[in-house]
């Protein structure tokens, strides 16, 4: 049972790795409003490609403006072979354009985890943090083939499938949803372009975002990674108490 539940927890890192991909996007997409077109006509006078400017054109203008932010998340790994849930609170810290610093409050759940998952998130949000990187796997038409597919009414958003245009281990396949008012992306559904382990059938993921005053940040996370051999594990980070700092003017 023992060696039973190593393996287990070996796939579930390998499994919750994967989740490095949507967390390296969760840190790209903030912004600042776009200016709004009107939105009864929105849906019907905007062409795919004047959606993806836009996209590209409101991400260019948080680079710009962000300053800094602080929050704070928490992570946690879930799998009937683990016993009791592992999790992790922490604190995080950014300042643009490339410092990310991350501070442990409260953890649990066995040491494996904490060490070959938790630690390697936060590992690779500061790897991918670096502009070097960063410019690899931003959603842009750049790293993307974009097809829009359909305008979601609920949502207020329209739907984009994303193939990726590389290897690039961070890249990922999917839906992406871009607001209709100010073309900030809210949604992230897919999976990782590619898998990193043989444990690993498939992963499936989801990333929601939420607008806090002019900036929209990432809010929930949940993946759900098909083992072989292992069933199921679900990795899930809730994002939480934000705040955010933009660049002081320049004086002439």
């Amino acid at each position: 049972m023992r060696t039973m539940r190593w393996i287990t927890r070996q796939s579930v890192a390998a499994a919750t790795r994967r989740g490095k991909v949507v967390l390296s996007c969760g840190v790209l997409l903030w912004g600042l409003n776009a200016p709004a077109a009107s939105a009864p006509g929105l849906p019907a006078t905007l062409a795919p490609d004047q959606i993806l400017t836009r996209m590209e054109q409101r991400y260019e203008s948080q680079l710009r403006v962000l300053e800094s932010y602080q929050a704070r998340r928490r992570y946690s790994v879930a799998h009937t072979m683990l016993g009791k849930p592992a999790y992790l609170v922490v604190e995080e810290q950014y300042r643009a354009p490339e410092e990310k610093l991350f501070r442990v409050i409260e953890r649990g759940g066995p040491s494996e985890v904490q060490g070959r998952v938790f630690s390697r998130l936060l590992e690779v949000e500061q790897e991918t943090t670096r502009e070097s990187v960063r410019q690899q796997v931003d959603l842009n038409r750049r790293n993307y083939q974009f097809t829009f597919e359909q305008y979601d009414p609920a949502a207020r958003a329209y739907v984009f499938a994303a193939e990726p245009r590389g290897s690039n281990p961070y890249l990922l396949r999917g839906k992406i949803w871009i607001n209709e008012q100010d073309f900030a992306v809210q949604r992230i559904e897919g999976e990782p372009v590619r898998r990193h382990s043989v444990f690993v059938r498939q992963t499936r993921f989801v990333h929601e975002f939420s607008r806090f005053g002019d900036f929209w940040f990432p809010v929930r996370h949940r993946s759900e990674t098909d083992l072989r051999l292992f069933g199921r594990a679900v990795l899930e980070i809730s994002y939480f108490d934000y705040h955010w700092q933009i660049q002081k003017e320049e004086q002439p």
